[in-house]
Protein backbone atom coordinates (compact mmCIF):
# COMPACT_ATOMS: atom_id res chain seq x y z
CA UNK A 1 0.00 0.00 0.00
CA UNK A 2 1.34 3.45 -0.87
CA UNK A 3 0.13 6.49 1.06
CA UNK A 4 0.78 10.15 0.33
CA UNK A 5 2.02 11.51 3.69
CA UNK A 6 0.98 15.05 2.85
CA UNK A 7 -2.66 14.06 2.95
CA UNK A 8 -4.69 14.04 6.20
CA UNK A 9 -5.45 10.74 7.90
CA UNK A 10 -8.30 8.66 6.55
CA UNK A 11 -10.41 9.50 9.62
CA UNK A 12 -10.78 13.10 8.40
CA UNK A 13 -11.75 12.16 4.87
CA UNK A 14 -15.40 12.22 3.95
CA UNK A 15 -15.68 12.04 0.14
CA UNK A 16 -13.93 8.83 -0.94
CA UNK A 17 -13.39 7.40 -4.42
CA UNK A 18 -12.55 3.69 -4.70
CA UNK A 19 -11.60 2.12 -8.04
CA UNK A 20 -11.84 -1.64 -8.47
CA UNK A 21 -12.99 -2.89 -11.89
CA UNK A 22 -13.23 -6.63 -11.06
CA UNK A 23 -13.38 -9.49 -10.55
CA UNK A 24 -16.47 -10.74 -8.74
CA UNK A 25 -14.64 -12.34 -5.83
CA UNK A 26 -12.33 -9.36 -5.34
CA UNK A 27 -15.26 -6.97 -5.25
CA UNK A 28 -17.08 -9.02 -2.63
CA UNK A 29 -13.94 -9.05 -0.47
CA UNK A 30 -13.63 -5.30 -0.94
CA UNK A 31 -17.25 -5.05 0.18
CA UNK A 32 -16.31 -6.32 3.66
CA UNK A 33 -13.78 -3.50 4.06
CA UNK A 34 -16.17 -0.80 2.82
CA UNK A 35 -18.96 -2.05 5.07
CA UNK A 36 -16.61 -2.04 8.05
CA UNK A 37 -15.60 1.52 7.20
CA UNK A 38 -19.27 2.48 7.18
CA UNK A 39 -19.84 0.77 10.53
CA UNK A 40 -17.30 2.94 12.32
CA UNK A 41 -18.67 5.65 14.62
CA UNK A 42 -18.00 8.34 12.00
CA UNK A 43 -19.14 6.16 9.10
CA UNK A 44 -22.40 8.03 8.55
CA UNK A 45 -20.39 11.11 7.57
CA UNK A 46 -18.52 9.34 4.77
CA UNK A 47 -19.63 9.10 1.16
CA UNK A 48 -18.00 6.30 -0.83
CA UNK A 49 -18.13 6.17 -4.62
CA UNK A 50 -17.08 2.88 -6.23
CA UNK A 51 -15.95 2.59 -9.84
CA UNK A 52 -16.32 -0.92 -11.28
CA UNK A 53 -17.32 -2.78 -14.42
CA UNK A 54 -20.93 -2.34 -15.45
CA UNK A 55 -21.56 -6.11 -15.08
CA UNK A 56 -20.89 -5.90 -11.34
CA UNK A 57 -22.43 -2.50 -10.63
CA UNK A 58 -26.00 -3.65 -9.76
CA UNK A 59 -24.70 -6.13 -7.18
CA UNK A 60 -22.25 -3.69 -5.60
CA UNK A 61 -25.03 -1.14 -5.11
CA UNK A 62 -26.20 -3.39 -2.27
CA UNK A 63 -22.94 -3.17 -0.31
CA UNK A 64 -23.41 -1.27 2.93
CA UNK A 65 -21.42 1.95 2.92
CA UNK A 66 -21.32 2.45 -0.85
CA UNK A 67 -23.34 5.55 -1.73
CA UNK A 68 -22.78 5.57 -5.48
CA UNK A 69 -21.57 3.05 -8.04
CA UNK A 70 -20.13 4.44 -11.26
CA UNK A 71 -19.91 1.78 -13.98
CA UNK A 72 -17.15 1.52 -16.54
CA UNK A 73 -19.06 0.81 -19.74
CA UNK A 74 -16.64 -1.06 -21.97
CA UNK A 75 -12.87 -1.41 -21.81
CA UNK A 76 -11.65 0.91 -24.59
CA UNK A 77 -9.76 4.15 -24.12
CA UNK A 78 -12.85 6.17 -25.12
CA UNK A 79 -14.81 4.59 -22.26
CA UNK A 80 -12.05 5.38 -19.77
CA UNK A 81 -11.93 8.96 -21.10
CA UNK A 82 -15.67 9.45 -20.52
CA UNK A 83 -15.37 7.97 -17.05
CA UNK A 84 -12.50 10.31 -16.18
CA UNK A 85 -14.54 13.30 -17.31
CA UNK A 86 -17.36 12.22 -14.99
CA UNK A 87 -15.02 11.96 -12.01
CA UNK A 88 -12.50 14.73 -12.64
CA UNK A 89 -14.31 17.75 -11.25
CA UNK A 90 -15.19 16.20 -7.91
CA UNK A 91 -13.04 17.34 -4.99
CA UNK A 92 -12.22 13.90 -3.59
CA UNK A 93 -10.86 13.82 -0.05
CA UNK A 94 -9.41 10.34 -0.54
CA UNK A 95 -8.76 8.37 -3.72
CA UNK A 96 -8.05 4.64 -3.43
CA UNK A 97 -6.72 2.53 -6.26
CA UNK A 98 -7.94 -0.88 -5.11
CA UNK A 99 -6.90 -2.61 -8.34
CA UNK A 100 -3.49 -1.30 -9.44
CA UNK A 101 -3.71 -2.14 -13.14
CA UNK A 102 -2.88 -0.19 -16.29
CA UNK A 103 -6.49 0.80 -16.96
CA UNK A 104 -6.70 2.37 -13.53
CA UNK A 105 -3.42 4.21 -14.02
CA UNK A 106 -4.80 5.59 -17.28
CA UNK A 107 -7.99 6.68 -15.52
CA UNK A 108 -6.13 8.54 -12.78
CA UNK A 109 -3.86 10.19 -15.34
CA UNK A 110 -6.88 11.47 -17.26
CA UNK A 111 -8.42 12.66 -13.99
CA UNK A 112 -5.18 14.49 -13.20
CA UNK A 113 -5.35 13.01 -9.71
CA UNK A 114 -2.89 10.61 -8.13
CA UNK A 115 -4.40 8.03 -5.79
CA UNK A 116 -3.64 8.49 -2.12
CA UNK A 117 -3.55 4.74 -1.54
CA UNK A 118 -2.82 1.93 -3.94
CA UNK A 119 -3.22 -1.82 -3.58
CA UNK A 120 0.06 -3.72 -3.19
CA UNK A 121 -0.22 -6.93 -5.18
CA UNK A 122 3.02 -8.68 -4.19
CA UNK A 123 3.04 -10.44 -7.56
CA UNK A 124 6.75 -11.22 -7.31
CA UNK A 125 6.26 -12.88 -3.91
CA UNK A 126 3.46 -15.04 -5.27
CA UNK A 127 5.52 -16.10 -8.28
CA UNK A 128 8.49 -16.95 -6.05
CA UNK A 129 6.26 -19.06 -3.82
CA UNK A 130 4.71 -20.85 -6.78
CA UNK A 131 7.96 -21.43 -8.64
CA UNK A 132 10.49 -22.04 -5.86
CA UNK A 133 8.48 -22.60 -2.67
CA UNK A 134 9.99 -19.45 -1.16
CA UNK A 135 7.31 -18.00 1.10
CA UNK A 136 7.64 -14.35 2.10
CA UNK A 137 5.87 -12.87 5.11
CA UNK A 138 3.79 -10.58 2.90
CA UNK A 139 1.81 -13.63 1.78
CA UNK A 140 0.30 -13.90 5.26
CA UNK A 141 -2.01 -11.03 4.27
CA UNK A 142 -5.06 -12.09 2.30
CA UNK A 143 -6.92 -9.84 -0.11
CA UNK A 144 -9.38 -9.21 2.71
CA UNK A 145 -6.48 -7.93 4.84
CA UNK A 146 -5.12 -5.77 2.02
CA UNK A 147 -8.48 -4.12 1.40
CA UNK A 148 -8.79 -3.49 5.13
CA UNK A 149 -5.44 -1.71 5.03
CA UNK A 150 -6.55 0.50 2.17
CA UNK A 151 -9.79 1.57 3.82
CA UNK A 152 -9.22 1.35 7.55
CA UNK A 153 -5.64 2.47 7.91
CA UNK A 154 -3.12 0.34 9.78
CA UNK A 155 -2.55 -3.31 8.95
CA UNK A 156 -3.13 -4.22 12.60
CA UNK A 157 -6.72 -3.07 12.27
CA UNK A 158 -7.37 -5.92 9.84
CA UNK A 159 -6.96 -8.52 12.58
CA UNK A 160 -9.30 -9.64 15.33
CA UNK A 161 -12.81 -8.36 14.73
CA UNK A 162 -12.27 -7.23 11.13
CA UNK A 163 -15.10 -9.47 9.94
CA UNK A 164 -18.16 -7.95 11.56
CA UNK A 165 -21.32 -9.77 12.50
CA UNK A 166 -23.29 -8.14 9.69
CA UNK A 167 -22.30 -9.15 6.13
CA UNK A 168 -21.70 -6.36 3.61
CA UNK A 169 -24.72 -7.31 1.48
CA UNK A 170 -27.08 -7.78 4.41
CA UNK A 171 -29.76 -5.84 2.55
CA UNK A 172 -30.11 -8.81 0.17
CA UNK A 173 -30.29 -11.36 2.93
CA UNK A 174 -33.45 -13.40 3.21
CA UNK A 175 -34.09 -15.45 6.34
CA UNK A 176 -31.80 -18.46 5.81
CA UNK A 177 -33.23 -21.94 5.89
CA UNK A 178 -31.50 -24.75 7.76
CA UNK A 179 -32.85 -27.11 5.13
CA UNK A 180 -31.59 -25.64 1.83
CA UNK A 181 -28.10 -26.70 0.75
CA UNK A 182 -26.41 -25.01 -2.21
CA UNK A 183 -23.85 -26.29 -4.71
CA UNK A 184 -21.69 -24.14 -7.00
CA UNK A 185 -19.86 -26.78 -9.06
CA UNK A 186 -18.31 -24.40 -11.57
CA UNK A 187 -15.22 -22.19 -11.74
CA UNK A 188 -13.64 -19.96 -14.32
CA UNK A 189 -11.04 -22.61 -15.12
CA UNK A 190 -11.61 -26.36 -15.30
CA UNK A 191 -8.53 -27.03 -13.18
CA UNK A 192 -10.29 -25.46 -10.17
CA UNK A 193 -13.34 -27.74 -10.34
CA UNK A 194 -13.87 -30.58 -7.88
CA UNK A 195 -14.73 -33.58 -10.11
CA UNK A 196 -18.33 -33.67 -11.27
CA UNK A 197 -18.84 -37.25 -10.06
CA UNK A 198 -17.72 -36.20 -6.59
CA UNK A 199 -20.46 -33.57 -6.56
CA UNK A 200 -22.90 -36.29 -7.66
CA UNK A 201 -21.82 -38.56 -4.80
CA UNK A 202 -22.13 -35.72 -2.27
CA UNK A 203 -25.56 -34.84 -3.62
CA UNK A 204 -26.70 -38.45 -3.26
CA UNK A 205 -25.45 -38.61 0.34
CA UNK A 206 -27.24 -35.42 1.28
CA UNK A 207 -30.53 -36.40 -0.36
CA UNK A 208 -30.34 -39.80 1.32
CA UNK A 209 -29.89 -38.41 4.83
CA UNK A 210 -31.64 -35.03 4.76
CA UNK A 211 -35.17 -34.05 3.73
CA UNK A 212 -34.36 -30.54 2.55
CA UNK A 213 -33.88 -29.25 -1.00
CA UNK A 214 -30.65 -28.53 -2.87
CA UNK A 215 -29.95 -25.61 -5.18
CA UNK A 216 -27.30 -25.96 -7.88
CA UNK A 217 -26.04 -22.58 -9.09
CA UNK A 218 -24.75 -22.36 -12.65
CA UNK A 219 -23.12 -19.49 -14.48
CA UNK A 220 -22.99 -19.16 -18.28
CA UNK A 221 -19.54 -20.79 -18.37
CA UNK A 222 -20.85 -23.93 -16.69
CA UNK A 223 -23.51 -24.81 -19.25
CA UNK A 224 -21.12 -26.50 -21.70
CA UNK A 225 -19.82 -29.17 -19.34
CA UNK A 226 -22.99 -29.42 -17.24
CA UNK A 227 -25.39 -30.18 -20.09
CA UNK A 228 -26.21 -33.91 -20.29
CA UNK A 229 -23.58 -34.63 -17.64
CA UNK A 230 -23.81 -36.84 -14.58
CA UNK A 231 -24.61 -33.98 -12.21
CA UNK A 232 -27.44 -32.66 -14.38
CA UNK A 233 -28.91 -36.14 -14.64
CA UNK A 234 -28.69 -36.63 -10.88
CA UNK A 235 -30.28 -33.25 -10.24
CA UNK A 236 -33.14 -33.84 -12.67
CA UNK A 237 -33.81 -37.25 -11.12
CA UNK A 238 -34.60 -35.63 -7.77
CA UNK A 239 -37.68 -33.52 -7.15
CA UNK A 240 -35.84 -31.80 -4.30
CA UNK A 241 -33.04 -30.42 -6.49
CA UNK A 242 -33.39 -27.08 -8.28
CA UNK A 243 -30.97 -25.82 -10.94
CA UNK A 244 -30.46 -22.04 -10.75
CA UNK A 245 -29.44 -20.61 -14.12
CA UNK A 246 -29.91 -17.41 -16.10
CA UNK A 247 -30.33 -15.17 -13.03
CA UNK A 248 -28.74 -11.80 -12.38
CA UNK A 249 -25.96 -11.58 -9.81
CA UNK A 250 -28.30 -9.75 -7.45
CA UNK A 251 -30.89 -12.54 -7.72
CA UNK A 252 -28.20 -15.17 -7.20
CA UNK A 253 -26.98 -13.39 -4.06
CA UNK A 254 -30.50 -13.28 -2.63
CA UNK A 255 -31.07 -16.97 -3.40
CA UNK A 256 -27.73 -17.88 -1.80
CA UNK A 257 -28.71 -15.97 1.33
CA UNK A 258 -31.62 -18.37 1.85
CA UNK A 259 -29.26 -21.36 2.01
CA UNK A 260 -27.64 -22.80 5.11
CA UNK A 261 -24.33 -23.54 3.37
CA UNK A 262 -22.73 -23.44 -0.07
CA UNK A 263 -20.46 -26.22 -1.32
CA UNK A 264 -18.22 -24.58 -3.87
CA UNK A 265 -14.94 -24.46 -5.72
CA UNK A 266 -12.55 -21.52 -5.52
CA UNK A 267 -14.84 -19.22 -7.47
CA UNK A 268 -16.64 -15.89 -7.35
CA UNK A 269 -19.79 -17.44 -5.88
CA UNK A 270 -17.77 -18.45 -2.81
CA UNK A 271 -17.35 -14.76 -2.00
CA UNK A 272 -20.88 -13.78 -3.02
CA UNK A 273 -22.27 -16.36 -0.58
CA UNK A 274 -20.13 -15.08 2.28
CA UNK A 275 -21.04 -11.49 1.45
CA UNK A 276 -24.68 -12.32 2.21
CA UNK A 277 -23.73 -14.30 5.31
CA UNK A 278 -23.84 -17.88 4.00
CA UNK A 279 -20.85 -19.99 5.11
CA UNK A 280 -19.10 -22.16 2.54
CA UNK A 281 -17.34 -25.48 2.24
CA UNK A 282 -14.72 -24.75 -0.42
CA UNK A 283 -12.40 -27.00 -2.42
CA UNK A 284 -8.97 -25.56 -3.22
CA UNK A 285 -6.67 -27.28 -5.70
CA UNK A 286 -4.10 -25.35 -7.77
CA UNK A 287 -4.60 -22.17 -5.71
CA UNK A 288 -3.79 -21.56 -2.05
CA UNK A 289 -4.51 -19.12 0.77
CA UNK A 290 -1.20 -17.33 0.13
CA UNK A 291 -2.63 -15.99 -3.12
CA UNK A 292 -5.14 -14.04 -1.05
CA UNK A 293 -8.50 -15.48 -2.00
CA UNK A 294 -9.82 -17.49 0.91
CA UNK A 295 -13.07 -17.60 2.91
CA UNK A 296 -13.41 -15.03 5.69
CA UNK A 297 -16.40 -16.23 7.73
CA UNK A 298 -15.62 -18.16 10.89
CA UNK A 299 -18.20 -20.77 9.92
CA UNK A 300 -16.61 -21.51 6.54
CA UNK A 301 -14.25 -24.43 5.90
CA UNK A 302 -11.71 -25.30 3.20
CA UNK A 303 -10.68 -28.77 2.02
CA UNK A 304 -7.32 -29.11 0.25
CA UNK A 305 -4.60 -31.71 -0.24
CA UNK A 306 -1.03 -31.14 1.04
CA UNK A 307 0.83 -31.79 -2.21
CA UNK A 308 4.33 -30.71 -3.18
CA UNK A 309 3.12 -29.41 -6.54
CA UNK A 310 0.70 -26.94 -4.96
CA UNK A 311 0.37 -24.13 -5.82
CA UNK A 312 0.86 -24.60 -9.55
CA UNK A 313 -1.03 -21.56 -10.83
CA UNK A 314 -1.92 -18.10 -9.57
CA UNK A 315 -5.53 -18.37 -10.75
CA UNK A 316 -5.99 -21.93 -12.00
CA UNK A 317 -5.51 -21.02 -15.65
CA UNK A 318 -2.52 -23.30 -16.23
CA UNK A 319 -3.30 -26.96 -16.99
CA UNK A 320 -2.37 -29.58 -14.42
CA UNK A 321 1.19 -30.70 -15.21
CA UNK A 322 0.43 -34.13 -13.69
CA UNK A 323 -2.63 -34.49 -15.88
CA UNK A 324 -4.79 -35.99 -13.15
CA UNK A 325 -5.92 -33.04 -10.94
CA UNK A 326 -5.07 -35.16 -7.91
CA UNK A 327 -5.19 -32.09 -5.65
CA UNK A 328 -8.96 -32.00 -6.15
CA UNK A 329 -9.71 -35.56 -7.21
CA UNK A 330 -8.31 -36.97 -3.95
CA UNK A 331 -10.66 -34.90 -1.77
CA UNK A 332 -13.22 -37.65 -1.29
CA UNK A 333 -16.98 -37.13 -1.15
CA UNK A 334 -16.97 -38.98 2.18
CA UNK A 335 -14.57 -36.42 3.64
CA UNK A 336 -16.59 -33.53 2.25
CA UNK A 337 -19.81 -35.00 3.65
CA UNK A 338 -18.26 -35.46 7.10
CA UNK A 339 -17.03 -31.86 7.24
CA UNK A 340 -20.33 -30.55 5.89
CA UNK A 341 -22.22 -32.48 8.58
CA UNK A 342 -20.02 -30.93 11.25
CA UNK A 343 -20.68 -27.47 9.82
CA UNK A 344 -24.43 -28.06 9.95
CA UNK A 345 -24.31 -29.25 13.53
CA UNK A 346 -22.27 -26.26 14.72
CA UNK A 347 -24.46 -23.61 13.10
Amino acid sequence: MSINPSQPTSDSRRDILVVRFGSLGDLCLLGWALARLADRPDGKDRRVTLVTKSAFAPLMEHVRGIHRVVPLKGSGVANVTRLAADLRDRNWDLVIDAHNILRGHLLFGMMRRRPDRRLAKDTAARLAFMGFGHRQGSLDRTMHDRFEELTAGLASESNGDSVGTLPPMASLRVQPSTKILAFAPGAQWDTKRWPENNFVALLDMHLRDHPGPVRIFLGPREENWFADGSLERAAEASERTEIIRGRSLTEVAALLSECSHLVTNDSGLLHVAEAVGTPVLAFFGPTVREFGYFPVLDGSKVLEMPMDCRPCSRNGKRPCHRGDLACLRDISPDKAYAVLSEMKESR
